[in-house]
C-alpha cells in the first residue's frame, strides 16, 4: 500500500470514527428521556407531561448536536491529508460531543437550576472552542491540508467556529448571574450571526471561483 493510500485510509477512519461518536451521542440523548414503568391507568398523560422538561432538553440538544455535526462535516469535507495534530484536536472536540447527553440529562432533570443550565452552555461552548482549535490546526500553512485558503476565508471560518462558543459563554454567565430568561434563549443569537457569516462565505467563494476560472477565448 502506497503512502498516499495509507493517508487516505487514515483520513477516512478519522471521519468514520467521528460520525460514529455523533451517532452514539444522539442515541444517548434520547435514552435519557424515559417514562417510569407500570404507569397506573389514567395517569399516562400526566406522567408524559412531567417529563416535558427532559424532552425539551432533548430537542434543544439534538438541534445543537446536529449543528456541531454540520460544522464538523463542513470542516472535514475538504481534508485531503491526514495529520496527527488534527486528529488529536478532533478527539478533544468529540469529548465535548459525548458529554452532551450528560449535560442535557442534568439540565432536563434540574430544569430550574441555574447551575445545571450554566453547565449545559459550558459544554456546548467547549465544543465550539475545540472545533475552532481543530480548524485552526487544519488550516495552518495556508490551508495546505484542505486544498488552500485565503486569509479572509480562514478568518471567516474561524469566526463561524468560535461564534457559538462566545454566545454560549454569555449564556453561562447569564445563568450564573440569575438572568435566566436571557440564558435560556441565548442560542437565538446564533441565527443572525451564522446566516450573516454564511452569506459572506458564499460571496467569497464565488469571487474565488471567478478569479480561478480561465479567461474566455
Amino acid at each position: 500500500m502506497t503512502e498516499n493510500a495509507l493517508r487516505d485510509r487514515q483520513t477516512e477512519r478519522l471521519i468514520f470514527f467521528s460520525d460514529a461518536a455523533f451517532a452514539f451521542a444522539l442515541m444517548l440523548l434520547v435514552a435519557e428521556v424515559r417514562l417510569p414503568a407500570n404507569i397506573p391507568e389514567g395517569e399516562f398523560w400526566g406522567e408524559l407531561a412531567r417529563i416535558a422538561p427532559q424532552f425539551s432538553a432533548f430537542l434543544i440538544s439534538f438541534a445543537l448536536a446536529s449543528l456541531w455535526w454540520l460544522v464538523h462535516v463542513a470542516a472535514t469535507r475538504e481534508l485531503r491529508v491526514f495529520d496527527w495534530p488534527t486528529a488529536i484536536c478532533n478527539l478533544i472536540f468529540l469529548a465535548f460531543i459525548v458529554l452532551l447527553p450528560f449535560s442535557a440529562a442534568t439540565f432536563g432533570q434540574n430544569i430550574t437550576s441555574n447551575a445545571a443550565l450554566g453547565l449545559y452552555w459550558i459544554v456546548n461552548a467547549g465544543a465550539s472552542f475545540a472545533m475552532t482549535l481543530m480548524f485552526f490546526v487544519m488550516s495552518r500553512g495556508g490551508g495546505r491540508l484542505i486544498g488552500g485558503l485565503t486569509g479572509g476565508e480562514r478568518a471567516l471560518r474561524l469566526f463561524q467556529s468560535i461564534a457559538p462558543g462566545l454566545v454560549f459563554v454569555l449564556g453561562a454567565y447569564w445563568a450564573f448571574t440569575d438572568q435566566v430568561w436571557l440564558s435560556r434563549f441565548c442560542a437565538m443569537f446564533l441565527a443572525p450571526l451564522m446566516m450573516g457569516a454564511g452569506v459572506i462565505e458564499a460571496r467569497m467563494r464565488r469571487k474565488r471561483v471567478s478569479a480561478e476560472a480561465p479567461p474566455a477565448p
